[in-house]
């Protein structure tokens, strides 16, 4: 082997020497950590949570109604009913409206046993269940119960038509002074004006009645709206005659106009048409 030879094997196994040493060198540092630099684990990706449904909530248990007996005597007042006089099978007195505003002024009434004097819409049920002559004296049965969904007002549906001397016109557009037809104690149709507007805010939680007849006139109203004949129309039931009609359907419903309407005639009885029905007025007085 020439002295060139041996000199360029030389330096080939110098520079794998170096290559060598290098290799080891970076292994060593790799683990035993570089400059004191310690590479990070790679993260793991974990699964991100999906949010799954809101749960429902389970209703609480529903309130138990409570029950008590009330005994009144002549003069005693009941809620908003006045004894005034205990009969044997009856009890006059006068009844103080509540909605939609108090009434200072009562209106004659008279209670049989089973009658209500309780507000539906408070969750109050008031029946009359003895009337003792000997001791002059009469006991309600009042439960309390859960008020009814949507409060206690007591009116018309502003899409109300009323009937008028100058043709249909809307509840809510009614004003005092304006003419209205109205009946007198005998059942006779009679012009009045206007005396009363009232026009009372409804959560919308309120529920109506949609009274439906067989002849086709329909109505929504508020359930304890008077009714002609000292009920309200909550009292109404299905196939019963009311102004002359079968009723079809005596349905409650949602209620989406934000206000009630009722308005009050002059006049003996302050009974109106209201879509052609005739009812009572939630303002009268006497």
């Amino acid at each position: 082997m020439s002295t060139s030879q041996k000199s360029f094997l030389l330096a080939v196994l110098i520079i794998l020497f170096i290559i060598l040493a290098g290799v080891f060198g970076y292994l060593a540092s790799y683990q035993n950590g570089f400059g004191g630099f310690t590479p990070s684990p790679i993260p793991i990706p974990y699964p991100i949570p999906v949010p799954g449904p809101d749960p429902v909530p389970t209703p609480g248990p529903t309130p138990t109604p409570q029950t008590e007996t009330v005994t009144v005597r002549v003069g005693g007042q009941e809620g908003s009913f006045l004894v005034q006089k205990i009969n044997t099978d009856s009890v006059d007195g006068l009844w103080y409206m509540a909605y939609p505003v108090p009434r200072d002024i009562g209106i004659p009434k008279t209670l049989h046993i089973g009658d209500d004097i309780g507000y539906a819409c408070e969750g109050v049920s008031e029946k009359l269940s003895i009337i003792n002559t000997s001791s002059q004296t009469i006991t309600f049965v009042k439960t309390t119960g859960e008020p009814t969904m949507g409060g206690c007002p007591i009116c018309l549906s502003g899409k109300t038509h009323i009937d008028t001397p100058k043709g249909t016109i809307l509840v809510k557009d009614l004003q005092i002074g304006m003419p209205i037809w109205t009946v007198d104690t005998k059942g006779n149709r009679i012009t009045g004006t206007v005396k009363e507007t009232s026009r009372v805010p409804v959560p919308p939680t309120h529920q109506m009645v949609h009274l439906v007849f067989e002849d086709g006139r329909e109505l929504f109203v508020s359930p304890g709206h008077p009714t002609t004949d000292g009920r309200h129309i909550s009292d109404l039931t299905a196939n019963e005659l009311y102004d002359g009609s079968v009723i079809v359907s005596i349905n409650h419903t949602s209620y989406d106009e934000g206000a009630t309407y009722d308005i009050l005639p002059s006049g003996e009885t302050g009974f109106y048409w209201a879509n052609g029905i005739l009812i009572g007025s939630t303002l009268h007085s006497r």
